[in-house]
């Protein structure tokens, strides 16, 4: 069994698996530990918010080239004995794609909403993935962090298209993406999430990936009216925790 020190406890626990996750993982409570004393646990899996990966850079020595390029990570994995900065929520989507890969069509426009952390992280893995038109929204940062990211990305991949535009450009223009990934929640920007339940900017049989249905599944039925392919949250955590990769791929 393996130990998982979580920030997301109150998710797993709203889980109808939970009890087939809490069979692989002696989950540990969510209170707040110093950062020094939560490392000499050795817990397997430290999974916390991506914009706390700040507060744990200066006790990791061991970074891949691509956690290094995109400077974010939502969890550190025990290998080796020593921590690695992983981004375990962008490993569960990519794999959900490749489960439903004669859905996915490489040469049609990605659109990401979300936080910058969030955006940057699955932004960076799809293209490296063969991906190489990419829409971004971002919900809480300036455009420039964007940019910057693209800038460094294009030094590696030449032919990648990414854009960034508002939500508002986004459901007002014809983008016709054929794949939407979300971590947006109402709370951030009530009108704009309402917008989103059109669907207008997706072309027809898209698929749409809600990171935040759990308590919200306002998103995911007006996509099932709308016919489009849903995946919830709930089989995003069935996918993160039961087919967790405890050894990360570089």
């Amino acid at each position: 069994m393996y130990k998982l020190y979580s920030l997301f406890k109150e998710k797993i626990d709203q889980l109808p698996n939970k009890a087939e996750i809490l069979a692989q993982f002696e989950l540990q409570e969510t209170t707040t530990v110093p950062i020094a004393e939560l490392l000499s646990k050795k817990y397997d899996v430290i999974e916390f918010d991506s914009k706390r990966y700040t507060d744990f850079t200066s006790y990791i020595k061991a970074v891949d080239w691509q956690t290094n390029l995109m400077a974010t990570a939502d969890s550190l994995i025990f290998q080796n004995k020593k921590y690695k900065p992983y981004n375990i929520l962008t490993e569960t989507l990519l794999r959900i794609l490749k489960k439903n890969i004669n859905r996915v069509n490489s040469q049609m426009p990605i659109i990401i909403i979300g936080d910058a952390n969030f955006v940057i992280s699955v932004a960076t893995k799809l293209a490296f993935s063969g991906f190489v038109e990419i829409i971004v929204s971002l919900t809480d940062a300036d455009d420039k962090v964007i940019k910057d990211l693209e800038h460094k990305i294009k030094s590696f991949i030449f032919d990648l298209n990414l854009k960034i535009i508002s939500i508002n450009e986004l459901t007002s223009a014809n983008q016709a993406g054929f794949l939407l990934i979300s971590n947006f929640k109402r709370e951030q920007n009530k009108d704009a999430y309402d917008l989103l339940a059109y669907f207008n900017f997706l072309s027809e049989g898209a698929m749409f990936i809600d990171c935040n249905s759990i308590n919200d599944s306002y998103l995911v039925e007006d996509a099932r009216k709308a016919d489009i392919f849903v995946i919830d949250e709930v089989e995003i955590l069935t996918n993160k925790y039961l087919r967790m990769h405890l050894t990360p791929v570089n």
